[in-house]
């Protein structure tokens, strides 16, 4: 497991959280949903990272909740 895909993911995640402007939050969720792919498929079913896909299964519906409120659901 990479520390570096760890932080890379939430690192974009929390610049979407925190982005107001519409055409850089659309492209900011796209580029967490696309990290955060990559990283659950890194972590497979890892027991060591349980914590770590708990926090990805919240983000993961934090973006949800962005896109469909902020973003009209595109």
């Amino acid at each position: 497991m990479s520390l570096n895909s760890s932080v890379h993911w939430k690192d974009i995640f929390t610049k979407a959280a925190t982005e107001t402007d519409k055409e850089k939050l659309d492209r900011l969720v796209r580029e967490a949903e696309m990290a955060i792919f990559r990283r659950r498929e890194e972590l497979g079913d890892s027991t060591e990272a349980r914590e770590e896909l708990s926090t990805i299964a919240v983000a993961t519906e934090a973006l949800r909740a962005i896109r469909s409120q902020q973003l009209n659901g595109d």
